[in-house]
Order: structure tokens, then sequence, then C-alpha cells
């Protein structure tokens, strides 16, 4: 991990602030993007987007990132309703600090506390966000945090929300209490009520079920097939917010049509069967973007 200054503060309620010594140099310039992220696939939609603050310099800056603490025993995330709750606490930690050395790398700050506290309320107008993007995140956000961004704040959710199927911290049991074949990875606005604002885009149906029709033994694999498209999605959902931007436009973007623009080999790889392997992270080629 590179390094990096931990700042510890009982305003925070539980977690940190890690401070990366090497700050990246981007000149303070781009749409100004927090993430609130967690698990794998937070990781690679962080990864994702810095390529493409690299790729495009001065159109993006990754100026802070959130994530979920599920060692701190007084952390309130969910930890026994959410995901976090199929994995055991040695991976719990690698997760929690994969995240934290992924900022540390690319230089960005990165903190794990309570969201609505004064405390970070202040870190994060220092951040002062254009987009607020959430993934994966166990902590349910006021107006305070998604009100700002001028041009909106998303969330991206694995379960079939037009349906009204799959709100809230179990989507994948829905899913499958619902004796769903598919379900799709949707990006909503962010509103008061969890999981319940305005849909901004579906990706098209991923298949949740293994050769035989059956379901995987585990919700891992189920978290990792669904949310395998989200990097996609998201550097879309960027550059779609950044041309608004250009346009002289604010406010969030009303929709975004992705089974138009996600091509065929990714389609049908979201149709392929699950497996049981724990280790399969469902991985998709690249937004084409990057590949420039």
């Amino acid at each position: 991990m590179a390094e990096f200054k931990k700042i510890t503060n009982e305003a925070s309620l539980w977690g940190d602030y890690y401070e990366p010594v090497i700050q990246k140099l981007n000149g303070g310039n781009g749409l100004r993007v927090v993430l609130f992220i967690s698990c794998n696939c937070g990781d690679r939609v962080l990864w994702n987007l810095a390529r493409f603050e690299q790729k495009f310099p001065g159109l993006l800056n990754i100026i802070g990132v959130a994530t979920d603490d599920p060692v701190d025993p007084n952390a309130r995330i969910s930890l026994k309703k959410r995901i976090w709750s199929q994995y055991d606490p040695s991976q719990r930690g690698e997760l929690k600090n994969k995240i934290i050395s992924s900022c540390m790398t690319l230089g960005i700050p990165c903190y794990t506390g309570a969201v609505k506290t004064d405390y970070f309320r202040n870190i994060y107008q220092s951040w002062n966000p254009g987009v607020l993007l959430m993934f994966c995140f166990g902590q349910k956000l006021d107006s305070s945090l998604f009100g700002p961004p001028a041009m909106g704040a998303y969330n991206l959710h694995p379960s079939d929300l037009p349906k009204h199927i799959g709100a809230g911290t179990q989507p994948f049991q829905n899913a499958i209490r619902n004796g769903l074949k598919t379900s799709p990875l949707v990006i909503h606005q962010i509103t008061e009520l969890i999981d319940m604002g305005p849909v901004v885009g579906v990706s098209p149906p991923v298949n949740i079920c293994l050769d035989d029709g059956t379901y995987p033994v585990s919700l891992l694999t189920l978290l990792e097939k669904i949310t395998s498209v989200g990097s996609w999605m998201s550097v879309q959902l960027i550059s779609d917010i950044i041309h608004h931007k250009a346009g002289g436009k604010t406010g969030p973007l009303e929709w975004i049509d992705f089974d138009a623009k996600l091509p065929e080999e990714i389609k049908q790889k979201l149709m392929a069967p699950a497996t049981n392997d724990l280790n399969e992270m469902y991985e998709l080629p690249h937004h084409p973007l990057l590949s420039k």
C-alpha cells in the first residue's frame, strides 16, 4: 500500500480518514466525483473511473471515496442484513483494505466512518462534488449528501427495481423468492427513500441461474455476476454527465439506454449461466472509451 496518513477522530463514530502522502496530480480540473463504494464491484468502478480520468485529463476528477467498515463493531452498515453477512470476518477486512489500498495508490482520500455526522459533512463540503456515485454502500444518505451535487447523485443497485423487486438490503434473496431467472443492474437517483429514486438506466438481463436452472449455492456469486457490468455502466454514466454539463445543463440525467449502448458480446456474457465458483469474477470487456 502506498504511504498514507491515518486520522482517527471520535467525531467519526467509527472508522478513520485515510489521506495519501502523495496525492494525484490533477490540477483540480474536471467533473468532481465522490464515490460511496465497497466490495469488489466498488473497487472495479474506482479503477475504471481512475483510468478514464488518466486517459482524459481535465474531464474527470475523483476527489474522495467513502467506504464501509465491516470490521469495526460500532459501524452501523446493516452488517447482518446486507451482503457482508455472506463473508467471514477475514474476508470483510480484506475487502475493506482493498478499497483503502486502491485509494492510496491512486492518491485519493478515503473515509470509513459515519457519513451523517458534522465531521464528515465538513470533509464532504471540502470535496465539493458535482456528482455522487454510490455502489454497494451500507449507510443511508441524507439530503445534505445527495442534495448538493449539481449534476446528480446516483446509486447502482443489483435488482429489478422497475418491477418493484429487490429494493433494500437483500436484493438477491428477493430475486430468488420471486423466482426470477434474470436480474438487471439498475442506476437510479438517490432520494430519502432507499432504492426508490427515479430510474436512470437498466442493464440488459443478467442470468442468475446455473446450467440446470437452479440458483448458485452462495449469494456471493450473484453479487459478482450482476455487478460485473457496473464498471461499464459507470463509465457511460460519467461520460454522459460530462457531455450534459458541457452543453450548459445542470441537474441529474433522466435516462440512458444501456440496452442500446452495450455491445452484444457483453450481453451474451451477462446471459451465460452463473457458476458455484466463488473465484469467478465474471470479468467483462472495458468500456470502449477506456480502450482508445
